[in-house]
């Protein structure tokens, strides 16, 4: 068995894979492999030139740690089915991370179809969601009957920019997501487009971009797959317009971020049952590619001036498989590998990817006691400069 990059050859085979696996709906299964398939892009294993087992490696750009980090979204990990169970991700992942590094992809994300699958080979859950099912009469409630702005449909060639306004505005309070660009929208409309979905801009009486919504109509249920606004009469507003849509459902299903306090003022009962749904559910994992790489892009407090020493474990990067000496100064660190034994700290990459990306703190890292602590004096500099974020992504592919 051979693993390696696709070529343009290989594109029929990785189709069909794909098709067998996930899906072949049209047109996306056709726009998928015409326009956002890449063989450059894409890890394979081949067994007497089959190809049986592959993985994609899609670029974006992602904000991490007050910088703009080049990472490599894994997508599509697909086996052929008389060769599953037999470990061919032993090969594939770790083939996987040695390109993502070649890359200088300092960074990787995938979304799991089981948060505990990809965690042996150093991804960990570093997002979650809040996933809102409520009767659309709550969403009417809530709106009050705020009418803002005017609603039109998004046309990707005049929008773009608009979309972008509202998008980062949004996002501006929170850590972790991707830096759309044209290529990313066109993608996402696409998508929506070809599933039967909808998308809409809001502007002001000024026509400057405050909102926009992308959603489905399924089944009875406003299904909103991704909602932003720049202030509460934006939001209003579009959920006025999803109650607009009384007739046509009689529930309205939306993600927001983990932290969003839309909850605490949407109608509910308490008795005899709650009429809302919430539900926090895991989203994507993260994973470190490399160690030295990731802190020397980070940006940092130019308030924190200290170093420390850290022991890395890692089984499939030989080269974050070290200790290490961080010196943190002037908003900036820099990162040496160091020959003595001990070490101020020592964890495995997984729960040092969950602290980079902020998703838990070092307080609640060592509670759960995935990582030794040698030096407690490190712990307060160390929780300024690897804090708990406000994690918030919402790519699909």
């Amino acid at each position: 068995m051979i693993a390696k990059l696709l070529t343009k050859k290989d594109i029929p085979a990785a189709k069909k894979l794909w098709g067998y696996a996930f899906e072949t709906d049209e047109p996306f299964y056709s726009w998928y492999f015409e326009e956002v398939f890449s063989p450059k892009n894409a890890v394979g294993i081949f067994n007497k030139g089959q190809l049986i087992s592959y993985l994609q490696l899609n670029p974006y750009t992602i904000y991490l740690n007050g910088a703009s980090f080049e990472a490599s979204y894994v997508v599509g990990v697909i086996t052929s089915p008389e060769y599953r169970n037999k470990g061919l991700m032993k090969i594939l992942l770790p083939k996987a991370i040695e390109e993502i590094n070649k890359r200088n992809h300092s960074v990787s994300i995938l979304m799991p179809f089981d948060t505990t699958f990809y965690s042996p080979y150093g991804w960990e859950l570093c997002y979650r969601q809040l996933k809102y099912t409520v009767p659309i009469d709550i969403v009417g409630h809530f709106a009050s009957g705020e009418k803002y702005g005017n609603f039109h449909k998004i046309d990707i060639n005049k929008d773009f920019e608009a979309l972008n306004i509202v998008y980062d505005s949004f996002l501006k309070n929170y850590h972790g997501y991707v830096k759309r660009n044209r290529k990313n929208w066109d993608y996402i409309l696409k998508d929506l487009q070809y599933y039967g979905g909808y998308a809409c801009l809001l502007r002001d009486q000024k026509n400057n971009p405050i909102g926009y919504i992308l959603y489905f109509l399924k089944d009875k249920k406003f299904i909103a797959k991704e909602i932003a606004y720049t202030n509460i009469k934006a939001q209003k507003s579009i959920f006025s317009f999803i109650y607009s849509h009384k007739s046509q459902a009689v529930a309205v299903q939306w993600s927001a971020p983990y932290n969003d306090p839309t909850q605490l003022f949407l109608r509910d009962t308490i008795q005899p049952e709650p009429t809302n749904n919430l539900r926090i559910y895991p989203f994507m994992c993260g994973r470190i590619i490399n160690f030295k790489d990731a802190i020397e892009n980070s940006s940092f407090s130019k308030d924190i001036n200290f170093s420390f020493s850290i022991r890395i474990k890692d089984s499939y990067a030989q080269w974050n498989n070290n200790t290490f000496i961080i010196k943190i100064s002037n908003g900036k660190a820099s990162v040496k590998k160091s020959n003595t034994a001990s070490a101020d700290m020592v964890c495995d990459i997984n729960i040092f990817t969950q602290l980079f990306f902020g998703a838990i703190s070092i307080d609640q890292a060592v509670f759960l006691e995935k990582v030794t602590i040698n030096n407690q004096a490190i712990l307060k500099n160390f929780s300024k400069s690897f804090h708990f974020k406000n994690n918030y992504i919402n790519e699909f592919f």
